[in-house]
């Protein structure tokens, strides 16, 4: 039985439940700190049943009886504030640690390409990605560098027809393996133009195909009450904002020498 709250056993079982504890689950949803702490028979009278009927309602949800059902609701709340409070911590400490991370990195190399590039064009993976490369593209704006976002396939199509080994183009991608978007990266790859690309830390064809790379490593959480795992993605606007930071103090140097 696997399951982190009453919530979840009752969705799981409904079409096994009669009225009676239907008026059971009822009683317990509305009351939940007296049921924690109410016997057997007082849940019967409250509920207008007998007591045999708490315990078969019980172990329809798949508990040994009474006692262990009370047990699971006192432990649920307090396992999903733990839950919850542990991955909060760690999620804000990971956002910590990436921001400690590219304010120590030496990112001149990238600036040099960026600095060098005849055109830029920028290309997300998806929704969270492309709104980063429209960010990216309003952060160097202010710096007086154009950049293109380039979005659909068929427009990709027409600006690597124009690609030339001045260019650059900066991909923005969650785990790099995007088979879509390495396609392109093959392509531009063969135009000889430069490759940036902003992903997730790891290792593969995407990172053999780039000339830089600025990576970042999300915690995942697998979400209190719902069955997927969360993927924290600030990590690409932070990443943004410290780019162009380390581009504006890249080219005031240049200025002063």
């Amino acid at each position: 039985m696997k399951a982190r709250n009453m919530e979840e056993l009752i969705r799981r079982k409904y079409d096994e439940l009669n009225e009676n504890d239907l008026e059971i689950w009822k009683y317990i949803i509305s009351n939940k700190e007296t049921c924690k702490k109410i016997s057997i028979q007082q849940l019967a009278v409250f509920c207008h049943v007998s007591h045999t009927t708490i315990l078969r309602f019980a172990k329809k949800l798949g508990f040994s009886g009474y006692s262990e059902m009370r047990s699971f609701l006192k432990w649920e709340e307090q396992a999903e504030i733990l839950y919850e409070e542990k991955d909060m911590e760690r999620n804000a400490n990971n956002f910590v640690s990436a921001i400690r991370t590219l304010e120590d990195m030496n990112m001149d190399d990238i600036c040099q390409m960026i600095y060098e590039a005849k055109n830029i064009y920028v290309n997300g993976s998806g929704d969270v990605q492309k709104e980063a490369a429209r960010v990216l593209k309003g952060k160097f704006l202010h710096q007086r560098l154009f950049m293109n976002t380039v979005e659909g396939g068929a427009e990709f199509e027409l600006i690597e027809e124009m690609l030339t080994p001045e260019d650059l183009v900066i991909f923005i991608s969650y785990s790099g393996n995007n088979q879509t978007q390495l396609k392109k990266a093959r392509e531009v790859r063969e135009k000889g133009a430069r490759i940036l690309l902003i992903a997730m830390e790891g290792r593969g064809e995407f990172w053999n195909l780039a000339d830089g790379v600025i990576e970042f490593h999300p915690e995942e959480i697998h979400t209190v009450g719902y069955d997927y795992t969360y993927f924290p993605t600030l990590h690409f606007f932070i990443v943004i904002e410290f780019l162009a930071l380390k581009y504006m103090e890249f080219t005031t140097k240049k200025k002063e020498a």
